[in-house]
């Protein structure tokens, strides 16, 4: 696994694409405001600070102040991995001794992100079948709980909501503690309306849906969603089917409003159509996004201070053609705003090899632990039936002897 870290732009968040990683937390040298570009001499290699985890099971990061951490669980023990951006060092391996309840059906394998919520240091899990609760991790208090709902009681037959899964979603939290599920798929491969909004209160634990107003976008998968400090909800990429964009590449969800109103603005340079990517909200006007494919993992800003108009610039440039000019690196991404299918196929392929490596070390883990376990019952059976032979024999001496 390789981590990454960009020593003079550190970003306030995480982003993550397959096992790359991109930590950030202050801004030293670079401004946003300007088109310079962070070149590769400064990148530093995580690979060389030591120690740090073997591998790291769970591939979403929870952010915590100036840390990024990675909650793993096995065989029913849960873990802290650290990574702290300030002093650049890793605290590996700090268990996690406050669950409540003691047993927690562990959700850690679905493929969701980690929303954190900078103000209360609780971060939020969210499920994929309706009848799952949600992870609730308190960083501060080191506290690992779940909520005490779920969606099941929005469905008209909450005992058949176990059958009933969502995901591909884009969740999001917004100012007055609501995480919205934006876009997605349910069962059957059935795209959700993005009229319709899944909402989860995590000040009251309560579930809701609510209409939206406006022209809302194209259902789609593999988008992202962030928020603004002003109410707004910039929803950008995605899939309506299978390698086809969805329309259009960039809308708005107002949430200063009731009920929320979609509306779609006017984008200068755009770059086309992306999925599978990750985005966050940097400095309170920009949005960051990474986009890894086989040759590149190219990083855009989008200048949202201005919510009529936003504008988008290329920030940094990870390509291993590095002849080749910024202008066509933009290109390779908004000719006629075109949609490139093998961003969609390289996702999906990537994602499916680093879940095959996860599954294979959890396998290994347990067979370890299996083979131990075994020698460990051996050996006390052996010492039990040797301590029981000497038993006999003194016994056999005492009877002789009398």
């Amino acid at each position: 696994m390789r981590y990454f870290l960009l020593s003079k732009l550190i970003i306030s968040t995480v982003l993550l694409i397959f096992n790359k990683i991109i930590l950030s937390n202050y801004l030293t040298g670079i401004s946003l405001d300007t088109d310079e570009l962070v070149d590769k001499s400064k990148w530093i290699n995580l690979e060389n600070i030591k120690p740090k985890p073997d591998f790291i099971l769970n591939n979403y990061p929870i952010k915590s102040g100036n840390n990024i951490m990675f909650l793993d669980e096995f065989v029913g023990n849960f873990y802290i991995n650290s990574f702290d951006t300030i002093l650049k060092k890793w605290d590996i391996n700090h268990y996690i001794n406050n669950v409540q309840p003691e047993k927690i059906n562990s959700p850690l394998d679905i493929l969701t992100n980690w929303i954190s919520d900078e103000k209360t240091g609780k971060s939020y899990l969210t499920p994929t079948f309706l009848s799952d609760n949600v992870l609730i991790f308190d960083t501060i208090n080191m506290l690992l709980s779940s909520s005490a709902s779920n969606p099941a009681s929005l469905t008209t037959n909450p005992s058949e909501a176990s059958l009933l899964s969502y995901d591909k979603y884009a969740q999001v939290l917004i100012s007055n503690g609501q995480i919205l599920f934006i876009g997605g798929q349910l069962d059957d491969n059935v795209k959700r309306s993005m009229d319709n909004l899944l909402i989860y209160d995590t000040i009251n634990d309560t579930w809701q849906t609510m209409n939206t107003t406006g022209n809302a976008p194209e259902p789609r998968i593999y988008h992202t969603a962030v928020s603004t400090p002003d109410g707004r909800v910039i929803v950008f990429g995605g899939v309506s089917k299978e390698s086809v964009p969805a329309l259009p590449h960039l809308s708005v969800l107002d949430t200063s409003k009731t009920p929320y109103d979609w509306s779609t603005p006017t984008v200068e340079n755009p770059i086309g159509a992306f999925s599978g990517h990750s985005s966050i909200m940097v400095d309170n006007h920009y949005m960051i996004s990474l986009f890894v494919n086989s040759f590149s993992s190219d990083i855009y800003k989008l200048n949202v201070s201005d919510p009529l108009k936003y504008k988008w610039s290329l920030l940094a440039k990870s390509s291993d053609n590095d002849d080749n000019s910024v202008n066509n690196a933009s290109t390779t991404f908004s000719i006629n705003n075109s949609f490139t299918p093998i961003q969609t196929e390289i996702s999906a392929v990537a994602s499916s090899s680093f879940n095959e490596d996860i599954s294979r070390v959890r396998l290994a883990i347990i067979m370890i632990f299996v083979i131990l376990l075994l020698a460990c019952i051996s050996i006390l059976v052996y010492y039990k039936k040797k301590q029981k032979d000497k038993d006999s024999t003194n016994d056999e001496k005492e009877k002789n002897v009398a």
